[in-house]
């Protein structure tokens, strides 16, 4: 089949992909506006306001020091292109305005319908690439197919801002490297098509991730390869090049005009762009069976085997072993580097991956073509004849789909069959594909009662089983804090404008866990999915308690490195409730109406008790309570503020509770705590 055409695939499975189609995108519509706000989702809004305010897509803690594209920060990893797409659909729905980017639950709805609508797009390319490889739109319809049964892609298609773009950019620029690969004269029609169809996939992919700029790379010199290869003259190759050329200029005016501050020096911002996104958490690589292992585990194995097929047909086809057919074999070659390009080089160089293939989603569009291309060989082959393998084909597309039904909106929490009968033995919280995205957070607390302060996320220490109430984001260009998921700004819960109300002290807290509770917590509530005949747990609720961390005389500080790593002199063993901490800032904020300190006084302060120092500033109107009841507040020249610790609390605890005259938000800095033993005077 590598050296002519197949013939046009079995009714039948044209009809199970049409199928496939129509429930995913359905799927897929449902769960944009049922599934919750994602983590990054209002990163994201802060970079698009930060664009409108300065011209950086940049985070807010980016304009510190040397400022955006600086040092510590990862400016260079996204571009605003998708955000302003959605945010000119959401202005379409009248829910923003030109200037005006809302974080409303209505807003973000709309923005996971708009982020389908692009996942949609993507599978089109999808269809038309296989159209043009396998000469037949039967064939075209089954690689869409393939593609909308896969759950990784389903499931990101109802919410993901960054990777289903950079996927669907990418299928286009492939798409549009196709169409310009043929031996006869292009019509004017055709060229413009095509044209159009590659600056709109490079200005997609390269706008939202610039760093996919060495994969394009890549996907172009192949594609200027297969023009001349199949060129029936020197002219018309020469034409073919020019186009290519001057569409990859039209491409680059694009991205400058639209974000002159990256594109605009190229030779300086690209480089680092690369480098930004394959060492996103400080340079940690994955092993060299990460790529593999995620292969075999997270795709559906029938689909996978057939895309196998195809892949292994492109390298026959290349060798020119079975024909002649330069056209397919040079396109063929196209859909192979996208597919396998990038994948390849994170698996040499070890590439910062985590959460599965989602980072490399936009292979996943190139794998089901291949499939496409692998299940027309089997149906061509006289055994195991038409049928069985047609048949085996529809299968492989309904099992995923019956699948994604069963996980409805979590879709991205799919293994296949043979990874959770190999794990069979594990308990419910302990299967893989826990929501990693914490898209299930409105349904786990819609029933619970929210009375304790509520954290998104916890810190869990692996090794001593225990979670502390406070996120370390510090590795991933994000904020470390305590304060209550409900009252973040930019937390997942926010669009829901949910009532705090919780209990002081903070003794007990909830918080959301993905897989097992540690030792110190309790579950309280689960969301779960029936998958391959197994419950999973996709996320608990759990009650956790605090034990307050032993506080020397000679106290902590926010610079030291101990911070965010729950060793002894963490500043975060104390700032239980209510703080936050930007990156590369040695000091804590409270942005928040209360905030608390716990601690246990050191034995120094046993007998007459001790002076809590604090580094930092507060508020004129600010009352500080020291185990429920009020205390002064001192106040230093330096700025340090000063409270008084009994002696040997009955509970061996000392809470501290921060509130403001006002009931406004506290505005505290901390950068530091330590006690002052109280001399026999009374003075510290």
């Amino acid at each position: 089949m590598t050296g002519s055409s197949p013939g046009a695939p079995p009714r039948t499975l044209v009809a199970v992909g049409l199928v496939v189609l129509a429930v995913t995108t359905v799927l897929a519509v449902l769960g944009a506006v049922h599934t919750g706000v994602t983590t990054d989702e209002p990163i994201h809004v802060m970079r698009l306001r930060n664009f409108f305010d300065t011209g950086w897509y940049a985070l807010d803690w980016d304009y510190s020091g040397a400022g955006p594209g600086g040092e510590g920060t990862n400016t260079y990893v996204y571009a605003p292109v998708t955000m302003l797409l959605l945010h000119a659909w959401s202005v379409l729905w009248g829910v923003e305005g030109w200037h005006d980017v809302s974080t409303t639950s209505h807003a973000y709805d709309v923005r996971h319908l708009g982020v389908v609508v692009i996942g949609l797009v993507g599978l089109a390319a999808a269809a038309a690439t296989a159209r043009l490889v396998l000469r037949s739109w039967g064939w075209g319809v089954v690689a869409a197919a393939v593609l909308a049964a896969t759950p990784l892609w389903t499931g990101h298609e109802m919410f993901n801002v960054k990777d289903v773009p950079v996927a669907t950019g990418h299928t286009l620029a492939t798409l549009g490297l196709v169409l310009h690969v043929r031996a006869v004269p292009a019509t004017r029609w055709l060229r413009a098509a095509r044209s159009l169809t590659l600056v709109a996939g490079l200005v997609l992919t390269l706008g939202t991730r610039p760093g996919m700029w060495s994969g394009l790379s890549v996907l172009l010199l192949v594609a200027a390869a297969g023009v001349l290869l199949v060129a029936a003259s020197r002219r018309s190759a020469l034409v073919g090049l020019a186009e290519l050329a001057g569409s990859c200029a039209v491409a680059a005016a694009a991205l400058v005009a639209t974000y002159p501050h990256l594109f605009g020096s190229p030779l300086r911002a690209l480089p680092r762009t690369s480098e930004s996104s394959s060492s996103f958490l400080a340079g940690e690589k994955s092993d060299r069976w990460y790529v593999p292992r995620h292969l075999v585990e997270d795709l559906p194995t029938l689909l996978t085997v057939f895309a196998l097929t195809g892949a292994v047909l492109v390298v026959v086809a290349l060798l020119g072993r079975a024909g002649r057919d330069r056209v397919t074999a040079a396109r063929l070659a196209l859909v192979g580097a996208q597919a396998f390009t990038l994948p390849v080089v994170a698996i040499v160089l070890g590439s910062d991956l985590y959460h599965g293939l989602r980072q490399l989603l936009f292979a996943i569009p190139a794998l089901a073509v291949l499939a496409a291309y692998g299940m027309a060989w089997w149906c061509e082959r006289p055994r195991p004849g038409r049928r069985l393998a047609a048949a085996v084909a529809g299968t492989a597309l309904v099992l995923p789909t019956v699948d994604q039904v069963t996980l409805q909106p979590f879709q991205t929490t799919y293994v296949n069959l043979a990874t959770d009968l190999l794990l069979a033995g594990r308990a419910d919280d302990r299967r893989p594909g826990g929501d990693y995205w914490r898209v299930s957070i409105p349904e786990l607390v819609a029933q619970a009662t929210l009375d304790h302060q509520l954290l998104c996320k916890a810190t869990t220490v692996k090794a001593t089983d225990l979670a502390y109430p406070f996120a370390n984001g510090g590795e991933a260009f994000s904020t470390s804090r305590s304060t209550d998921c409900r009252e973040e700004a930019n937390g997942p819960l926010a669009p829901d404008r949910l009532p705090v109300v919780r209990r002081l002290p903070a003794a007990e807290y909830d918080a959301v866990f993905i897989g097992p509770v540690p030792r110190n917590c309790t579950p309280v509530d689960r969301v779960t999915r029936w998958r391959h005949g197994f419950d999973v747990v996709l996320s608990t609720l759990g009650r956790c308690t605090v034990d307050p961390a032993r506080l020397p005389v000679a106290g902590v500080r926010a610079d030291d490195p101990a911070l965010g790593t729950t060793l002894p002199g963490d500043l975060w063993l104390y700032a239980v409730d209510g703080w936050l901490q930007w990156p590369g800032r040695t000091e804590l904020t409270a942005p928040v109406p209360v905030a608390e300190l716990a601690l246990r006084p050191d034995p120094a302060c046993a007998v007459s008790g001790c002076t809590l120092v604090i580094s930092g500033s507060g508020p004129a109107d600010l009352v500080a309570t020291v185990d429920g009841t009020a205390v002064p507040v001192g106040r230093e020249t330096s700025g340090e503020l000063r409270l008084p610790v009994p002696a040997t609390p009955a509970t061996g605890e000392v809470w501290v509770t921060f509130e403001r005259g006002s009931g406004e938000p506290l505005a505290m800095t901390m950068t530091g705590l330590s006690l002052a033993p109280v001399t026999t005077k009374g003075q510290a």
